[in-house]
């Protein structure tokens, strides 16, 4: 089912197990920038985005902790939202053992495995990788008229981290359909980004994606599967909702879903 065949550049790896010690708030850590600009989920408000470099840790379990507290990872810095007077972003994990698909999903799943060839490797920058999130930000409408996505942008983003990073490749034949970067933890995986070939939307790569990491997570015994912030009112985010059960971290704490009413695009 893992397409493992480029997966040799990564070593092995065996996490440790045992329960994380939650040492928050990360106050060694470097402060570094506040970014106040246009939100990009809500356009009609101002988001504040905190960005910090960590500092005292950066192994699995590391990581582990800080995808509990709620923050994601953009390059070498870890970042969160603190909006004055929003609290939209909700970081969202799907419980890996529990996770059931819709009607849909198995769908989408029959479909790529039949399709599509995913092959796991590290984060590397090279000119089909920016030909193609160039393609899917321009598609997407997040680019203006003469911006793209530069390589220098690219290499400081996707590929530098912190942590234990990796990119699964989509291919349909030979061709590079989709990308997704994606941080592992002890018991933690973090879906960072995914992009694709907007001529191959047919195939729902965005939710194959989800569905192709929880199958990896459930395959390497991982408990979570970190897809980011969930914005109830942003339709390009609404699609994080369909995978269930899952959890939302709501005021401090990680709360079980009502799945069977709260996703009403599940099959």
């Amino acid at each position: 089912m893992i397409d493992e065949r480029a997966s040799t550049r990564i070593p092995p790896t065996v996490w440790p197990t045992g329960s994380m010690q939650h040492e928050l708030p990360f106050t060694s850590d470097l402060e570094v920038e506040r970014n106040c600009l246009t939100c990009p989920y809500l356009p009609d408000r101002e988001a504040k985005l905190v960005y910090w470099l960590p500092h005292g840790g950066t192994r699995a379990k590391d990581l582990d902790r800080r995808l509990e507290a709620g923050q994601r990872r953009h390059g070498p810095l870890v970042y969160e939202p603190q909006c004055d007077g929003c609290q939209q972003c909700v970081s969202l994990r799907v419980p890996v053992q529990s996770f059931r698909m819709s009607h849909s999903q198995r769908r989408v799943w029959a479909r790529g495995q039949k399709q599509v060839a995913a092959r796991l490797g590290l984060p590397t920058r090279d000119q089909a990788r920016l030909d193609l999130i160039n393609r899917h930000s321009g598609w997407r409408g997040w680019l203006g008229a003469g911006e793209s996505i530069s390589a220098d942008f690219y290499e400081q983003v996707f590929v530098c981290s912190l942590f234990h990073s990796l990119e699964i490749s989509y291919y349909v034949g030979t061709k590079l359909v989709g990308i997704a970067i994606c941080d592992r933890g002890e018991i933690g995986f973090s879906a960072v980004y995914t992009y694709y070939d907007p001529d191959y939307a047919s195939l729902s790569l965005g939710t194959y994606s989800v569905l192709y990491q929880l199958a990896y997570c459930r395959q390497l015994e991982l408990k979570y599967l970190y897809l980011g912030y969930y914005v109830a009112d942003c339709p390009s985010l609404m699609y994080k909702a369909n995978f269930g059960p899952h959890q939302r971290r709501l005021g401090g704490r990680w709360v079980d879903m009502d799945f069977n009413t709260e996703d009403s695009n599940r099959e």
